[in-house]
């Protein structure tokens, strides 16, 4: 922690408890969530997850009603501070609403601050079903306070630079609508099939495996020789697999499921539906667990354009599932959902358009990825009086 006498003159050290006042939500009952009105603000709502929000028609106290603009603050769970920008709701519980102290703190400028407190905020949570930090806790974090009109100027400086993540963000959208675009311009919509393209069960596109996991009562099947991975290593929009944490050992391999690089997986079993469908192609030799089905492609079976096709057909995969809450596709079903197969010179064609991309790609991510690096060093310059 920065010590009083290294801040610049004029700043002083002071407490988020002593600069606005944290105001927790109320903790509504199913029996008040109602379809219209006004929207019950939980943390989902605040990270974009929920999609579908509950609303009430009832009226509380005025210290929960949060408006647009209103600076808010989730204390479990997610730990991380955000600016409401939609309709007036009422505050739920895991989350503060600021009130702050105009005369000594600007909103932006304490946005910014308790983001920056993020590492020091985890560091302070308790529980061990959901995490979560104390009012008390939260309140006598310390912090550097500059005088008002150069916090303004750090918030300014640190919003445009912001604003950098948030068009190279657009841009990366820009780039998969593009490429989502000329996929139906080649080949027409994939599941009403307009083009009239010959139809095939997937199982006729390659070789299709269900995952396994090695039995766990003989740890000697867990080691360092081979991934092993899971569906959460499936991260559609990505391409390509994650990094599996856990691996399997040379004896774990001999009873586990492999697929040689060039294979595609897809998430057949999940926790939720929405789930139901990610894919990702393995750019390596890989083994992997039974919520995952693999299609190791035939010789006139293109993988980007298998790829392309299970991303863009997602929704229409989703159907053959059990629609159960957790949701399920069984290898036999899944091997015989009926997709488009065209020509393979017109799946290389567009394969060789789409490397192109990922090449485009790759360079957005080093870019993203330095934009992140210049904002995290700006961000900490700024809290030390480095910037103004």
């Amino acid at each position: 922690m920065i010590k009083e006498n290294d801040l610049p003159d004029g700043w002083k050290d002071s407490k988020l408890g002593e600069v606005s006042e944290f105001i927790n939500g109320r903790a509504f009952k199913p029996s008040e969530w109602e379809d219209e009105g006004k929207i019950i603000i939980r943390i989902q709502d605040l990270t974009g997850s929920n999609k579908n929000p509950n609303y009430t028609t009832q009226d509380y106290d005025y210290k929960y009603l949060v408006k647009k603009g209103d600076l808010l603050i989730s204390w479990s769970a997610t730990l991380d501070a955000f600016i409401w920008n939609r309709e007036d709701g009422w505050l739920n519980q895991h989350i503060f609403k600021v009130n702050e102290n105009t005369q000594i703190i600007d909103k932006k400028f304490l946005f910014y601050l308790v983001r920056n407190k993020i590492d020091l905020l985890k560091k302070q949570t308790h529980g061990s079903t959901m995490k979560h930090i104390t009012k008390k806790n939260f309140d006598s974090i310390k912090i550097p306070l500059p005088p008002l009109q150069t916090q303004k100027k750090i918030a300014a400086i640190l919003e445009k630079s912001e604003r950098l993540k948030e068009w190279r963000k657009e841009a990366d959208e820009l780039t998969d609508e593009f490429l989502k675009s000329t996929f139906l311009e080649m080949f027409g919509d994939p599941v009403t099939n307009p083009i009239n393209w010959d139809v095939k069960s997937l199982k006729d596109f390659g070789k299709v495996q269900t995952g396994n996991t090695p039995p766990r009562k003989n740890p000697k099947n867990y080691g360092a020789y081979i991934e092993w991975i899971k569906s959460d290593n499936i991260n559609t929009p990505n391409t390509y697999l994650t990094t599996s944490e856990e691996m399997l050992s040379k004896n774990g391999a001999k009873v586990g499921r492999i697929v040689p690089k060039e294979s595609i997986l897809v998430t057949c079993i999940a926790g939720s539906l929405s789930c139901i469908g990610n894919v990702a192609i393995a750019d390596r030799e890989v083994a992997f667990n039974q919520q995952i089905n693999a299609i190791t492609p035939n010789e006139n079976v293109n993988k980007l354009f298998l790829y392309h096709l299970i991303l863009n057909t997602k929704n229409y995969i989703q159907n053959y599932s059990t629609q159960s809450m957790k949701g399920m596709i069984s290898k036999s079903v899944f091997e015989s959902i009926p997709f488009i197969f065209p020509p393979i010179h017109l799946q290389q064609k567009f394969a060789s358009f789409a490397k192109k991309v990922e090449q485009m790609r790759e360079h957005q991510s080093q870019s993203r990825q330095h934009i992140n690096d210049l904002f995290n060093v700006l961000m900490q310059k700024a809290f030390k009086g480095e910037l103004m």
